[in-house]
């Protein structure tokens, strides 16, 4: 009988490339996360940057081990503010440094920065991150609703970016697309 992450290892929809940020297309980032986990408990560093409460991701996804950052305008221990964009992209450079260029970094917030930021200050953000990931051997997992961004935006992310669609949100947009194509019957 298979453990869990074995499960979840085969679940995956693809094996994942290092040196590759990935925007993962999901309403909330449950493929993420589980590709986070599975690549942490693959013993590869990892570092959860998160709008959610630290404690309760840590508690809910059993990761004890691993650092969790939260994108949060109020002070606490390992809290980031959201419109210091720069530094973050900093933590994140520091990160994979002191992994020798390995490790996985979750960034589960990103519409929370586009948000406080503005999205071409955002998009400027997440294209210094992925310039530096290319040059390296770690990942970055992006995840994004598509229904919170505007058609362009989406397609400026994806242009530089490999990919994921989660299974959930494909069933969803078949089941909007046949549900718009009966109505229109």
């Amino acid at each position: 009988m298979g453990t869990e992450a074995e499960s979840v290892r085969s679940a995956m929809p693809m094996e994942l490339e290092k040196g590759v940020c990935y925007l993962v297309k999901e309403k909330k980032p449950e493929l993420s996360y589980r590709l986070f986990e599975t690549l942490v408990a693959q013993k590869i560093p990892g570092l959860c940057i998160t709008r959610q409460y630290p404690e309760r991701v840590r508690r809910e996804r059993g990761l004890a081990e691993v650092r969790l950052i939260w994108l949060s305008h109020t002070p606490g221990e390992d809290f980031h503010n959201p419109t210091a964009i720069g530094t973050l992209a900093k933590v994140i450079q520091k990160f994979i440094e002191d992994s020798n260029g390995e490790g996985v970094v979750l960034l589960d917030g990103l519409e929370y920065l586009i948000i406080n930021n503005g999205f071409l200050q955002t998009l400027m953000f997440v294209e210094h991150v992925n310039e530096f990931v290319m040059q390296r051997r770690a990942i970055i997992l992006l995840p994004v609703s598509p229904d919170t961004l505007e058609e362009k935006e989406l397609a400026l992310l994806e242009r530089n970016l490999k990919v994921l669609e989660s299974p959930a949100l494909r069933t969803d947009l078949e089941a909007r697309e046949v549900s718009r194509l009966l109505d229109s019957y």
